[in-house]
């Protein structure tokens, strides 16, 4: 699948009860606290087509590092990411990287324009983009677990591919304890997730592309 990604996402998220907004399963206190654990939010859908970028605030993870972080997509396939010590992570994870347009034939992917550095996770389990669909890469749905370690340094959490099927939840697992969990509708395929961890409301949305 050729991705098609929103690279200015920031700034997108509105909070409330409104149509095409996040829907707040536990409701959070307007500013951070010291500690606080087991956050859930659902992420709302906005625009068309099967494609889109997932915007996540989370004042709660303020300050702390990001320690672990875990995909579950809708064909069983899930992916545990561990940063050994932890790491400050501005903004996170961009499935496919490189020069827009070009071919890496290495990876199977063909580069959407969006840089791929600075990375803190250089090491990456990669997946084709023929097998980017709804359903996934299964079928039919298997457990399939990859667990892996990030190496680098930057903003940049993952520069990789995720895409093979529609994501369902992903984790966040932060060194004050917060365990963040985004469940979602799992009929998008996310190619780009931006996490902001300032001031503001637990939200999340995915402004999807046609």
């Amino acid at each position: 699948m050729k991705a098609r990604l929103i690279v200015a996402v920031a700034g997108v998220i509105v909070a409330g009860g409104g149509a095409g907004t996040a829907v707040i399963a536990n409701a959070a206190p307007s500013r951070p606290a010291a500690h606080v654990t087991n956050h859930v939010i659902r992420a709302g859908e906005r625009g068309h087509g099967r494609s889109g970028s997932l915007v996540i605030h989370d004042p709660f993870a303020a300050g702390t590092k990001l320690m672990k972080i875990e995909y579950h997509l809708h064909d069983g396939y899930s992916k545990r990411v561990i940063i050994p010590g932890g790491a400050f992570v501005a903004t996170e994870d961009i499935a496919i990287c490189g020069v827009k347009g070009e071919r890496y034939p290495d990876i199977g992917f063909i580069g959407t324009g969006l840089p791929c550095k600075p990375a803190l996770h250089k090491v990456e389990v990669f997946y084709h983009q023929h097998v980017g669909d709804l359903i996934g890469r299964f079928r039919p749905p298997r457990h399939e677990e990859v667990t892996e370690r990030s190496h680098g340094h930057g903003k940049f959490l993952t520069v990789g591919h995720i895409d093979h099927g529609a994501l369902m939840s992903v984790e966040y697992y932060w060194a004050s304890g917060e365990h963040l969990t985004v469940n979602l509708r799992g009929n998008v395929l996310v190619d780009h997730t931006a996490l902001f961890t300032g001031p503001g409301k637990l939200s999340a949305e995915v402004t999807r592309n046609s």
